[in-house]
């Protein structure tokens, strides 16, 4: 995010008049494990530095090292669960988060940091997860089925015009629960979810793409028959990447596999993991599945229930 004048001003006041250069070091210190203010300041160990003169430092410091965000969600953290064994009242806090939200972020205390505003924009990372670092997440991968005979068949126009209303349906529902479409290669695309309840966003997401898509065939689908597709739902360790044709992983490899190897058509696979997180009225609508090399994994697929004979 881009930091303003204005917010180093407060935040630099904000850490001169609520602590002393221990506490702002330790703090530090979450997040740079070696930060060293005596060497920053340019100050001798053995000459006390003033109040004023670290907190700018360390407030620039965070800026220039794309930290600042995280350093703030510390700042609330002090107040409301305290740090170092006591709670510390942070001046002008309310000032910052405030100057913080007009540039288009929320804080989500459920996870106790800020995260994008979805109304103002919507980027890979919500803004706020660095590259090269490592998180959970939560994904989905959707695979057309017969792409190549679709291509082969039909006008590319008509083509093109069926899989961008699919991927409008794709898009809409992910991003509906504050997921993220991160990647589009024509024939399919690959979904993330990170923020709150992922696997059950990621879940309800893969349903609703299954049930509008059954929408889609019956009363707007272009082709002469429907379009169909595979959904795999796998979470995992992955670190994160600005380029998504870095992304290259076990997790990743996993869910390629669960979506081409062990997806029907018409149907989506969870892994164990997603799962045993799914809340009781999802999980109920899934069936555990059987596979050669003893893998759990779970189906869901649209059933007509069969008519009570009279």
């Amino acid at each position: 995010m881009r930091v303003s004048g204005w917010l180093v001003h407060l935040t630099t006041r904000a850490l001169a008049e609520s602590m002393d250069v221990r506490t702002m070091t330790h703090l530090v210190r979450r997040l740079i494990p070696n930060y060293d203010i005596h060497d920053r300041t340019g100050f001798p160990p053995n000459i006390p530095i003033p109040n004023k003169n670290a907190a700018h430092q360390i407030v620039m410091d965070m800026k220039e090292s794309e930290r600042f965000l995280p350093f703030i969600n510390l700042l609330i953290s002090m107040g409301d669960a305290g740090f170092m064994g006591r709670r510390y009242k942070v001046s002008h806090l309310r000032e910052i988060v405030s100057e913080i939200c007009k540039t288009g972020f929320l804080y989500d205390r459920e996870f106790g940091m800020f995260v994008e505003d979805p109304l103002v924009r919507r980027t890979s990372n919500w803004g706020v997860l660095r590259e090269g670092e490592e998180y959970i997440f939560t994904f989905l991968r959707l695979d057309i089925v017969g792409n190549s005979e679709l291509v082969r068949v039909y006008p590319s126009e008509v083509v093109q015009v069926s899989y961008t209303d699919l991927r409008n349906i794709l898009q809409t529902s992910i991003e509906k629960r504050n997921g993220r479409l991160w990647n589009w290669e024509g024939d399919g695309g690959l979904g993330s979810f990170y923020f709150s309840q992922k696997n059950n966003a990621a879940a309800l997401c893969a349903i609703e793409v299954i049930h509008e898509l059954f929408l889609y065939n019956h009363h707007s689908c272009r082709l002469d028959q429907p379009l169909r597709v595979r959904i795999a739902v796998h979470s995992g360790q992955c670190q994160f990447r600005h380029n998504f044709e870095d992304f290259n992983n076990d997790t990743m490899k996993q869910i390629i596999d669960m979506e081409s190897i062990y997806t029907k058509p018409d149907s989506i696979t969870f892994s164990s993991n997603v799962y045993t997180m799914l809340d009781a009225g999802i999980a109920e609508q899934l069936t555990p599945m059987k596979t050669e090399k003893n893998l759990m994994l779970y189906s869901y697929e649209l059933k007509w229930e069969k008519g009570k004979s009279g």
